[in-house]
């Protein structure tokens, strides 16, 4: 098992932004800039005492390759030991335990683990069902139990016995699964409250395997979770929305108030928990892990900053966008840093936002400030770049959120700088469990936005990309997906116009039939439409008659394309043609004849994008930012 030892003075820790030096290494035109963001996020953390009784945090460690170690920082001395996780497969913890005799547990990768911090070591890794855990629950016998997404399958371990068991798939559903909450009985009945399709109870004796779906099917609310907890006065209690309190024994429910005493203690929640308190009353008051520092206040009330050191690939890059500065920006996400690249000084530069854990999957630059539209909760942020970032100021916010778009939007896919220089515009999927998003049209001279439901635009559906035509009108392109854990319920995607002036859509159709997604849209000098599918179609769209006057796949030639959950892979350079980044190549398509050739092979798989400044194509690579000099652009 390898680790790694450091220790980091807090001097170094407090600095703001982070530097990533720009890398010399380039194969031809190509060039890696190097790490945007080299930071990790906790996936769960939890103030304990290792064999030596002193004071140590466990932290499941991830970066963009998701969780491969974890982090045992020294609480008094800073010192950490960065220890390898036994995975098989790329994944990071959703649930996380403490248990009473101090071990550290999750199930993610298709992996059970076990770590005691006593010894610093993992006692115990197997394989378990594909899946990973959103729930997990210890019973007063010491098992631990863990409800599995994405298909509700129970597994229980015994610590004694070192016996891991699947129990199968509790509930059958046509959507993922989010099993967040599970207790057991003084009978020995289990119940898992399951989410968010529809909101559902299940009961589950283990000695008999009898099955029993507790809420009646007319009852079971979309887009929300079933939640089930084990009181101090040793009753299991089950509810969800819309659908009032019961208590639960042996596999049968009775209607009750709500219950007025505590839940029975117990470390266990999602990946954002930080269990803070130690034996002795001492505490962590913040743990910020992109920062490698946590202020600790001891059992007295004397408060500490203790900075630390870990290794990290860095985090996943979701967006690249050309600021009005001159500057490359984007965003990570888990955790949310925005990076601008300065392509003068070759240097990156990075900010964290408050401690957003999301990501701005797009980006776009009105009236001279730039606009980040973040997951989740499909927030709208406005970022002035000639003003100091100033995220935790509360008078006057550098960047400054402007709107909040959930249910309707909770991921973004689009978002649009209107032509008209006054407003932006935000399309993608909707909140957890739900089918169908809608679009966000924000006005930044009056400062709201007002939002068309997806009952407006293409129902079941959502916006994926989104263009402004010559008359002002917007034409989109959608995504059959739904909201995470929702229910797919359109088979085709469809392109739509939007009349601006009456904020209405006037036209919509499958002009590609059988695609679930459009990737992207750019509107070329020739007054056109270049559009790319999901499996690499590429086709042109004509406006003014509303149909596709060219199509042709892309897939055998140039592979996939490229892209993240912002799919921007298109952009129109200074000679008019327009440049598209594929997984392995840049492609040229040349306007009016509809010709296509590769510029170029990339070394690397290109995955977000894209950005188009002083004759270079900026995308991402995993944690990296990356960039192609276009042949004849010049720099």
């Amino acid at each position: 098992m390898s680790t790694v030892s450091c220790h980091m003075t807090a001097v170094g820790m407090l600095a703001g932004a982070l530097l990533a030096p720009t890398l010399a290494a380039a194969a031809g035109a190509f060039v890696d800039h190097g790490v945007a963001a080299p930071v990790s996020r906790s996936r769960g953390a939890a103030a304990t005492v290792d064999g030596q009784g002193n004071h140590v945090v466990v932290i499941w460690l991830a970066d963009h390759r998701s969780c491969t170690s974890l982090l045992v920082v020294d609480a008094t001395t800073g010192t950490s030991e960065q220890i390898q996780v036994p995975v098989t497969r790329a994944d990071s913890p959703f649930s996380v335990l403490l248990s009473s005799d101090n071990r550290w547990y999750s199930l993610f990768g298709s992996r059970l683990f076990q770590f005691d911090p006593s010894t610093r070591t993992f006692t115990f890794s197997g394989d378990t069902p594909q899946g990973m855990a959103m729930g997990t629950f210890e019973d007063s016998s010491g098992v631990i139990w863990f409800g599995l997404y994405p298909s509700a399958h129970l597994v229980s371990f015994d610590p004694r016995t070192r016996e891991v068991v699947d129990h199968g798939p509790l509930n059958q559903e046509n959507w993922p699964q989010y099993p967040s909450t599970i207790a057991r009985d003084s009978q020995g009945w289990v119940y898992m409250g399951i989410g968010t399709g529809r909101a559902q109870i299940v009961a589950f004796n283990p000695q008999t395997k009898e099955t029993r779906r507790l809420i009646p099917k007319d009852r079971r609310p979309q887009g929300a979770t079933g939640a089930v907890f084990l009181a101090t006065d040793g009753q299991v209690y089950a509810t969800a929305k819309d659908w009032d309190y019961h208590t639960a024994l042996g596999g049968v429910l009775t209607p009750c108030e709500a219950p007025k005493v505590p839940r029975v203690p117990m470390k266990t929640g999602s990946q954002e928990s930080v269990f803070a308190a130690f034996p002795d009353g001492s505490r962590i008051v913040r743990l910020e892990v992109p920062e490698r520092r946590m202020l600790i206040r001891d059992a007295g009330g004397a408060e500490r900053m203790v900075a630390f050191a870990y290794d990290s690939d860095g985090s996943h890059v979701l967006s690249v966008q050309a600021g009005p500065d001159g500057a490359v920006y984007g965003s990570t996400g888990h955790p949310l840093r925005v990076y601008r690249y300065d392509p003068e000084k070759g240097e990156l530069t990075n900010h964290g936002l408050r401690d957003e854990n999301g990501h701005f999957n797009a980006m776009a630059v009105q009236r001279g400030r730039l606009y980040g539209a973040m997951y989740g909760h499909g927030v709208l942020y406005e970022i002035d770049v000639n003003r100091p970032w100033a995220d935790r100021d509360p008078d006057n916010p550098n960047p400054k959120e402007l709107v909040r778009s959930q249910p309707n939007i909770n991921r973004p896919h689009a978002l649009l700088a209107h032509p008209d220089g006054r407003h932006v515009i935000m399309g993608g999927t909707p909140g957890y469990g739900l089918t169908g998003g809608g679009l966000h049209i924000v006005d930044l001279q009056e400062g709201k936005g007002a939002i068309l439901p997806h009952t407006e635009v293409v129902p079941n559906q959502g916006p994926n990309c989104l263009i402004a035509l010559q008359d002002g009108n917007l034409l989109g392109g959608t995504t059959t997906m739904p909201g995470t854990g929702g229910e797919q319920l359109a088979s085709e995607a469809e392109l739509f116009v939007l009349d601006w002036a009456q904020r209405k859509v006037v036209w919509r159709q499958a002009v590609l039939p059988g695609r679930s997604r459009y990737m992207d849209l750019l509107l070329a000098p020739d007054g056109l439409v270049y559009g790319l599918a999901v499996d690499s179609t590429f086709f042109v769209f004509d406006p003014a008659t509303r149909t596709i006057v060219h199509q042709e796949p892309l897939q055998e030639r140039y592979g996939a394309v490229a892209g993240s959950q912002a799919p921007r892979v298109m952009a129109l350079g200074p000679d008019g043609r327009i440049y598209v980044v594929f997984v392995n190549a840049i492609v040229r398509l040349t306007p009016g004849t509809y010709a296509h050739e590769k510029v170029g092979d990339l070394p690397v798989s290109a995955s977000a994008g894209v950005a188009l400044v002083k004759g270079r194509l900026y995308f991402t690579t995993g944690s990296r930012l990356c960039s192609y000099a276009l042949p004849g652009l010049g720099e």
